[in-house]
């Protein structure tokens, strides 16, 4: 069964309570340019970030940065309760400048997404959650500058929380055999895009069989090997046009693909635009 508990939605933010209690596990490829905010109230659940899967447990808050790939799936008892926030950043900037703070990527660490909260911490977090579904519910007057208000200090609170090093622990990540292999092939494949190297020699690479490792990585991360392949290497053209003088037909080059068009084709199939369109958009000024 799955009950939708609260659905809201106001100029450049959504939100969703949803409690399950059967098996589920995303099947949607999620790849996508806003901020999103996990909160998992009851249950535990396996969260693949990447190229590393963490088990979530309740009390802990997820933070998905633009173009991150990202997939829930079960852990242990399928029932589990959850909000989930779609942040676009725009709206919420000068609101951030006024608490001296550039971008929302700016408030959290790098590297792991997942933030485990303290008690009290999970209280003050619940807390402004419901006062988020209590603005988007009412649409009284100030509206959305009352959501803004409440989603930076929220913001504020959960990196805060990272910043506790008396409290702060790394998050859990999932330690079965299977997880750690397509941990380990993904790492593999975003360090070096630019391989040639097919599903039956990437599985000879880490000691399975061609057929398991396709079935595994597509379980975990909801891409085919070949796709996240892709990705690897559109991200890593991503760095290049921004961090580099080169060429759209160098890049192409660079990462392993035949013709240009081709490349074309994938980087628009990702990120929705052309690779030229992208440099001059995010190199503009």
């Amino acid at each position: 069964m799955e009950r939708i508990g609260f659905r809201g939605k106001a100029e450049g933010l959504e939100m969703d309570r949803i409690f399950r209690d059967k098996e589920f596990s995303m099947t949607a490829r999620h790849f996508h340019e806003t901020y999103e905010l996990y909160v998992l109230l009851e249950g535990e659940r396996y969260y693949f970030i990447d190229q590393e899967t963490y088990l979530v447990k309740a009390g802990d808050a997820v933070l998905i940065r633009p173009n991150q790939i990202h997939k829930t799936g079960t852990a242990g008892a399928p029932a589990h309760s959850r909000i989930l926030l779609q942040i676009e950043e725009a709206g919420l900037l000068p609101y951030l400048k006024d608490c001296r703070v550039h971008t929302l990527g700016d408030l959290f660490r790098s590297g792991a997404s997942v933030i485990r909260l303290s008690e009290e911490d999970q209280e003050r977090a619940r807390y402004l959650l419901e006062e988020l579904e209590t603005e988007l519910s009412a649409g009284q007057e100030y509206r959305e500058a009352v959501l803004r208000l409440i989603l930076v200090r929220l913001l504020l609170v959960l990196s805060r929380c990272q910043q506790k090093e008396d409290w702060y622990q790394e998050p859990e990540t999932a330690r079965t055999w299977k997880h750690q292999k397509v941990r380990q092939v993904a790492r593999y494949l975003m360090k070096n895009p630019e391989t040639p190297e097919s599903l039956s020699q990437l599985a000879a690479r880490f000691s399975v069989s061609r057929s398991y490792l396709s079935r595994i990585f597509r379980e975990v991360t909801s891409f085919t090997v070949n796709e996240y392949k892709n990705i690897s290497r559109i991200k890593k053209s991503q760095e290049l046009l921004l961090r580099t003088d080169c060429s759209v037909t160098e890049i192409a080059g660079i990462l392993g693909y035949d013709t240009v068009t081709y490349y074309e084709r994938v980087f628009k199939r990702y990120t929705g635009t052309t690779p030229l369109r992208y440099k001059k958009h995010f190199r503009k000024g």
